[in-house]
């Protein structure tokens, strides 16, 4: 089974034309150190960065115009350093309304079940979906994860 395991990976390489090179990651100068963030394509975008602002505290760090009208805000958190993650919020009146396909946003928080309950408090429905872990929904259905880590084990 291994013997066949290997035929079929070298036959895969060979069909991307890689067939002899060896595969590495890149040089450290140039890996990436980090996932800077997140980003939604967004019908209605202020509408959008009203929510973000009010539901979960972020703030615009940083905004692009293109002729004249915004099309994109950097939202962070205040007091959050420069190398802080980020969620791009992007104008795209073409896209579908509904839920991203693309995953779900990640936000640890210092209390998710505390978080959930007040957002229920603001309309904003939460579901458990782990031992700290809630899922919410923006007001464009993207998902949002409030995410708490388990205290560490006693050693």
């Amino acid at each position: 089974m291994k013997i066949a395991t290997i035929g079929l990976a070298a036959a895969m390489l060979a069909g991307m034309g890689l067939a002899g090179t060896a595969l590495a990651a890149p040089p450290a100068n140039l890996a990436p150190g980090n996932i800077s963030g997140w980003g939604w394509n967004s019908i209605d975008l202020e509408a959008q960065k009203a929510w973000y602002e009010t539901r979960l505290g972020m703030k615009v760090v940083r905004t692009y115009n293109r002729d004249g009208k915004v099309y994109e805000y950097i939202m962070g958190f205040e007091g959050a350093g420069p190398q802080s993650a980020i969620l791009a919020l992007l104008a795209s009146p073409q896209r579908k309304p509904g839920p991203s396909t693309a995953g779900r946003l990640i936000l640890r928080v210092p209390d998710s079940k505390a978080l959930a309950d007040w957002l229920a408090t603001q309309g904003v429905p939460a579901r458990l979906v782990a031992p700290g872990a809630y899922f919410i929904a923006d007001p464009e259905g993207n998902p949002i994860e409030l995410y708490t880590p388990p205290a560490a084990a006693p050693k």
